[in-house]
């Protein structure tokens, strides 16, 4: 995932400020859908630009690559509640 998906465009904030809620429901829209917001590791620190038409797509062939669980074992609670 690259930073802006967290933590927004901060290059651009005169000002940082919380972008997303951050509650747990906002996390888990990730790890149910993680093919929504994977990105190469290659392009992980770079800003996104708008969103591509095509990244569903390319995202799931990502999530086969990075062998990203399945939403059953991403929202499982201990996942992150270890």
């Amino acid at each position: 995932m690259g930073c802006a998906s967290c933590h927004g465009r901060v290059d651009d904030m005169p000002l940082t400020w919380r972008v997303a809620t951050l509650q747990m429901d906002w996390c888990l829209d990730c790890h149910r859908h993680p093919e929504r917001y994977v990105r190469r590791a290659s392009a992980s620190s770079t800003w996104p630009g708008s969103r591509r038409a095509d990244q569903e797509e390319k995202g799931r062939a990502l999530v086969k690559e990075y062998e990203i669980m399945d939403a059953t074992h991403m929202t499982s609670c201990d996942t992150c509640h270890r």
